[in-house]
């Protein structure tokens, strides 16, 4: 994936709404785009591959899930390396209308339920 390929032809998918912001998710022919204001004024952008929509919604549908979860029954450290890619992953699937954010919690961690 180069640069000049993100962000070439993007689509608007539709916006996520997360603790502290709104999380806007563009869809481009490899990957979705994630992104947030900053709080210096600039962007935020994160990306997302676009096999990881289709894992989630295979492995987890019609289920509860946080990031960790995701993490360790997705079996894809390739797609969710880390918490921060298993999040934004999980807010494509919102801005996708395949999941929601539930007002639960599980400890401190968001509860998101797959459609």
């Amino acid at each position: 994936m180069t640069i000049r390929n993100l962000f070439k032809d993007l689509q608007y998918v539709g916006k996520a709404e997360g603790d502290k912001r709104a999380y806007h998710v563009f869809s481009g022919s490899d990957a979705f785009l994630v992104v947030a204001p900053s709080t210096r004024g600039g962007l935020n952008v994160n990306v997302v591959d676009r096999r990881a929509a289709e894992v989630i919604r295979r492995r987890f549908r019609r289920k509860r899930v946080t990031v960790k979860e995701l993490i360790k029954g997705a079996r894809r450290p390739d797609l969710f390396g880390d918490r921060f890619a298993a999040l934004n992953a999980l807010y494509v699937m919102v801005a996708l209308k395949q999941a929601r954010k539930l007002a639960e919690r599980d400890g401190r961690a968001m509860v998101f339920k797959m459609n």
